[in-house]
């Protein structure tokens, strides 16, 4: 077929799809239901219709579903999923995606085999082909039903992962078939580490792609138009590469490129691409769903079908059951293993009976070679099972979900419905008011309009008790907070891992269903959980005594300052925001307002007081990092406002060509390295050991010197370990101890001034005591090989050193004995 006509005809597709969706919107048929019959009937049609036999031509193949729409719908469902939501979630998906669907391979094509007496590999192979939910079906069905928040993301979670479970299964079933493979215990144990390599490779390349064209979009401060160019080039290349180019899931690499584009990718980007590339990809999964569902109806053959019924539906019913004894016994097991919120009975039979079948399974069918025996028949179980499931299960979701009450509004969503209509009602009312003051309507019509747009309001609005009323109340604060975090994010003033983490923060208050909750969490903020201490601590020990390692050292503990200090401005800035935002308030319930208020004012405070105390324990450190996040913030605020100004007509191309050069001229100079060598030298000065030096030496320490900062409790020397470096404190205080026998004895205090390690310089490299942070401390740096060199040149420093030894280890025998 010529391309004009194949291109042709696909429009004609779309057409019809978009014509006859619109018709019927008012019907409750699924959309993905509607398009199947309507590929069935054109299919029908085109028998004894000429002008439409070009239809035939259209038919499902492997290569146009695993190449062209199933990266597209699996990147818009992996970018627009909630990745916490199913992070919180994944031992319950991971089970339903990969012990449920071995399970239910096993069971389907154990019965098959036993109905039939066809082979056994072949029989499981249709197992794995018809047993994975498709996400396709699953994602359009649940996304126009508007399914509650958990039960979207485990179904589409699962749907996604096992997916990519039952095309490398099957692929690997496939491939023992051709072989003339036995099943047995070595062939199984081979399959089993291939799933693994698959499954987890296909993961890896996905990570990869994402985060490369993550921090591509980024360093090259893209465009839109770039940035929906290049969302497209990870969906697609991130699939090839993986299926066709390293032999591993296709599926898993498009999924996890699309979370992790998502999670490291957008939050680094301008808040304007996010709606515009969400609108973009719910654009693209239009069009694959609209063919493909399409192409699906055009794909069945009635008269096959019909001659075949009997034995579909002993199929259907195997499918089914198979699908039930993993779902009613792997989720509650899963849940109660890993100490979850349970998941309903209620949401079970959603699960069940949701598990729809699609284009994958019709395409993974076609896709078996035409010499394996019975590849008629599993074609033709194939397509009974999916026009079943899309006939019968997806029809039916809608009244089922009304029946297990799933589609009520919870709490949230009452509390969002009646602010909702408070805010359309005062701004219907305010339109009315200001052509009623310009004279344009009468008292009268005012009035009676107000009086009607009141009844629409006021009417559908829930009655809300106490604790929802409070709820409302606090979920438009968050809201508020969430605003204000992106601006100071948009603005540079606070970094990604800042974003992230305050994020995080919201989300947990969000999760506070009480009152009480949250006035637990506000007064007491969840601390950093434990895990990541650990292995922040870990990290610093096995970094502490590397000279390699000095620089990523002091880097990386000068942005755990800078983050400290952007969290504190962030949550003063959100917390006064949400208060002013309340004090403008004309809510009726003033005392729920007047309490979460004095909440956010608390908040505030604390805030304040953590970092005032930064500025006090850390000073200089603290205004050089302030100096730089507002002088980058003001200029960033004003290319905002500068492009504000464009976009909207008030200047020209070349003013603000001129104006934008400007800005990122001092930006450039912003982020140019600043020189501390002078503050090293001074530092260094300040220290009795390296008083009264001239300043050349004191040059040549100062070029190799690190200052690296510490938290309360740091250690920032152990006893036993190995390490060659001469601390300097500058600020802060540090507490020395050494285990004895009868446990730690404390050998002493120091304070800005002192120093520390200085035995190592001189070659003795196992530390004899441990010096732990009592305070925040700040110090500087220096390894034995940098000062021995200057020892070298200066016998002065070399005696400084020998002395300063000799002292220290007098003054430790006498506090021992």
């Amino acid at each position: 077929m010529p391309v004009s006509e194949t291109i042709l005809i696909s429009m004609g597709l779309l057409t019809i799809a978009i014509v006859a969706a619109g018709l019927l919107r008012n019907m409750s048929i699924p959309y993905t239901v509607l398009l199947v019959l309507i590929g069935i009937g054109l299919s029908e049609l085109a028998k004894i219709w000429t002008p439409l036999q070009g239809l035939h031509h259209f038919q499902l193949t492997p290569d146009l579903v695993f190449f062209v729409f199933l990266p597209a719908l699996i990147f818009e469902s992996g970018l627009s999923l909630d990745s916490r939501q199913l992070l919180k979630d994944l031992a319950p998906i991971l089970s339903l995606a990969i012990p449920a669907l071995l399970i239910s391979t096993t069971l389907v094509g154990l019965s098959l085999w036993l109905l039939l007496d066809i082979d056994l590999t072949i029989a499981l192979l249709f197992g794995a082909l018809i047993s994975a939910t498709d996400p396709v079906a699953v994602v359009a069905l649940f996304k126009e039903l508007g399914a509650p928040l958990r039960l979207n993301v485990l179904v589409e979670g699962e749907s996604l992962f096992n997916d990519a479970t039952a095309i490398v299964v099957f692929t690997i079933l496939l491939g023992m078939v051709v072989e003339g493979s036995q099943i047995n215990v070595l062939t199984s144990l081979g399959a089993i580490a291939e799933f693994f390599r698959v499954f987890i490779g296909g993961a890896l390349v996905g990570v990869v792609i994402g985060l490369l064209v993550s921090e591509l979009l980024y360093r090259l401060q893209s465009h839109n138009s770039a940035i929906l160019t290049m969302s497209i080039v990870s969906a697609y290349s991130s699939f090839i590469i993986a299926e066709h180019g390293l032999h591993v899931s296709g599926v898993m690499a498009t999924v996890t490129s699309a979370m992790a584009l998502g999670i490291y990718g957008l939050t680094r980007l301008s808040n304007e691409v996010k709606p515009v590339l969400a609108e973009t990809w719910e654009l693209i999964g239009l069009v694959a769903n609209s063919l493909l569902f399409l192409l699906v109806g055009l794909s069945i053959n009635s008269e096959q079908l019909l001659a075949d019924i009997d034995l579909i539906l002993i199929v259907v019913l195997i499918v089914l059951l198979a699908r039930a004894a993993s779902v009613y016994s792997l989720l509650p097991t899963t849940t109660r293993l890993f100490r979850l919120p349970r998941v309903s009975m209620a949401e079970r039979h959603i699960m069940w009976w949701g598990g729809l079948k699609g284009g994958l399974a019709i395409a993974i069918v076609l896709s078996i070679p035409e010499t394996v025996p019975g590849r008629d028949l599993l074609i033709n179980l194939t397509l009974g099972v999916v026009l079943f499931s899309l006939m019968v299960n997806a029809w039916s979701i809608r009244p089922l979900m009304h029946r297990l009450k799933l589609d009520r509004l919870s709490q949230d969503e009452q509390a969002e419905l009646e602010q909702g209509l408070h805010h359309a009602l005062n701004a219907s009312s305010a339109m009315l008011e200001r052509f009623r003051d310009l004279g344009v309507i009468s008292d009268k019509l005012n009035q009676h309009l107000s009086g009607e747009n009141e009844q629409t309001f006021s009417g559908k609005a829930p009655v809300l008790g106490g604790e929802q009323t409070w709820r409302k109340v606090y979920l438009s604060a968050l809201r508020m907070e969430s605003d204000t975090l992106d601006h100071l994010y948009q603005t540079g003033l606070i970094t990604q891992y800042t974003l992230l983490d305050r994020r995080h923060s919201l989300q947990m208050d969000r999760e506070a269903y009480s009152q009480q909750h949250l006035m637990d969490m506000m007064q007491h903020d969840m601390a950093v959980s434990n895990l990541f201490k650990t292995m922040e601590m870990w990290i610093l020990r096995k970094l502490r005594e590397k000279n390699w390692a000095a620089g990523i050292l002091s880097n990386y503990q000068r942005r755990r300052l800078s983050h400290h200090i952007q969290r504190n401005i962030a949550g003063m800035a959100m917390s006064q925001s949400v208060v002013e935002m309340l004090g403008e308030s004309d809510a009726e319930d003033s005392a729920v307002v007047s309490a979460i208020m004095h909440l956010y004012q608390h908040r505030f405070d604390r805030w304040q007081q953590r970092l005032q105390a930064l500025h006090r324990d850390f000073q200089e450190y603290f205004e050089t990092i302030e100096e730089e996040l507002f002088a980058r913030a003001s200029m960033v605020a004003a290319q905002l406002h500068v492009e504000q100004e464009f976009h909207h007509g008030q200047i020209g191309i070349k003013a603000y060509n001129r104006i934008s050069k400007l800005i990122q001229q001092v930006l450039k100079q912003r982020n140019q390295v600043i020189d501390v060598a002078r503050f090293y030298a001074e530092s260094i000065a300040q220290v009795p050991l390296f008083a009264g030096l001239s300043d050349e030496v004191l040059r040549q320490l100062s070029q190799h010197a690190y200052s690296v900062t510490f938290l309360p409790d740091d250690v920032i020397i152990g006893e036993g370990d190995h390490g060659d470096a001469l601390y300097i404190i500058t600020h802060g205080e540090a507490e020395v101890t050494k285990q004895t026998e009868s446990g730690a004895c404390h050998l002493g205090d120091l304070k800005e001034g002192d120093f520390f390690g200085e035995m190592a310089l001189l070659g003795d490299q196992v530390r004899t005591a441990t010096v732990a942070a009592v305070s925040a401390m700040t110090l500087i740096r220096i390894t034995r090989q940098d000062v021995v060199k200057v020892a070298r040149l200066y016998h002065e420093v070399q005696q400084r050193l020998e002395r300063a030894r000799d002292e220290r280890i007098e003054a430790g025998r006498k506090q021992v004995h």
